[in-house]
């Protein structure tokens, strides 16, 4: 089997696309596969893939001190960034979905896949500039997607020749199959385990350990994809943060370049001092690059301090602030996403 580290972006495609699936089918296999990530992630955090237990349990204050801080690291969370940022530079194909989404590592499945390749059979492959890959495979047929095939990476230090270094292991099982994958519509699901997964560039690790459920409804021009995980540790640059009942749906429009993004979690992380909870009671909406031009976020803290996190429009977001816990905003802020995310940067 060639080794997928020294095939460039193109001609992954040219032999994915010898397999009896279509484009958007191609595209979507691994859709969202970085979207578990919901930004801030990183780093080695043990190599059994379990993630370790919580930074805190305790929820944060919301104060008037903290607020712009705590809602700017929320912030980073929903729009993707930091190892969406990374993954999206690693040199493998990355489908956009607007707004800064790195939606899909696509091609981690080589294909085609050699005819005897029909069992559980594995290979260690060298990447272009140095290091290795162990590739193990499991599939039912080598032409088709089936219930149960296992796509398993271990890299070792792999350098693609681009500028960056993946470590650590990645599985990715198919949990279920609905449609025809030959046309354009279809449901798909799958699991992905990321063991000590991390990408090195320019310095800065990022990566993350836990399992993820992935639900992908392609109905062109309308693609929902639901991403749930219990568990999830990231580490950027050694520090860690914790996930909890997290789930991410993301609903794009092809017709009209349109993406809506509902979700809800649970952070732990020492630049927040504890934990909050996070949910939409406004879709967040975005087109094309630019950041989210409508949506409300809804903070929520101990005490029942909270902020209510409302985006005015592409450049700005109003933060109604509840210090006390009665329910009513005490403090009105506006500022812009870049400052917002620049708040978070200096925690």
């Amino acid at each position: 089997m060639r080794d997928f580290c020294d095939i460039d972006p193109d001609t992954i495609i040219a032999m994915v696309e010898e397999r009896d699936v279509s484009c958007e089918f191609r595209n979507l296999i691994l859709a969202s596969i970085t979207f578990l990530f919901i930004a801030g992630c990183g780093g080695s955090v043990g190599n059994d893939g379990d993630p370790t237990p919580p930074v805190t349990d305790e929820l944060v204050t919301i104060t008037s001190n903290n607020a712009t801080t705590v809602a700017g690291i929320v912030a980073q969370q929903v729009l993707e960034d930091d190892l969406f940022g990374a993954l999206a530079n690693t040199g493998l194909p990355v489908v956009s979905a607007g707004s800064g989404a790195a939606m899909a590592l696509s091609s981690l499945i080589p294909a085609p896949l050699p005819a005897n390749m029909l069992a559980a059979q594995s290979t260690l492959q060298d990447c272009s500039e140095g290091g290795t890959v162990d590739l193990s495979v499991s599939i039912s047929n080598p032409f088709t997607i089936s219930n149960g095939d296992e796509f398993g990476f271990e890299f070792d230090t792999c350098d693609n020749g681009t500028g960056t270094v993946l470590h650590g292991g990645l599985v990715i099982t198919i949990t279920g199959f609905e449609g025809d994958p030959t046309g354009e519509t279809f449901l798909l699901g799958m699991s992905m385990e990321l063991s000590a997964f991390q990408v090195t560039q320019d310095g800065d690790v990022t990566g993350a350990s836990g399992t993820i459920s992935f639900e992908i409804n392609s109905a062109p021009p309308i693609t929902t994809i639901t991403v749930s995980a219990t568990a999830l540790t990231t580490t950027h640059n050694g520090e860690t943060e914790f996930m909890s009942s997290m789930t991410i749906t993301i609903t794009t429009n092809d017709g009209t370049g349109s993406v809506e993004v509902d979700t809800s979690f649970r952070i732990s992380s020492p630049s927040l001092g504890g934990d909050v909870i996070v949910g939409t009671s406004i879709s967040m909406q975005s087109s094309g690059d630019g950041y989210p031009f409508m949506g409300e976020l809804f903070i929520q803290a101990a005490g029942n301090t909270a902020i209510v996190f409302i985006v005015l429009d592409g450049d700005t977001v109003r933060l109604e602030i509840d210090i006390d816990g009665d329910g009513a905003p005490d403090e009105v802020v506006d500022v812009t996403w870049d400052e917002l995310l620049a708040a978070a940067d200096a925690a």
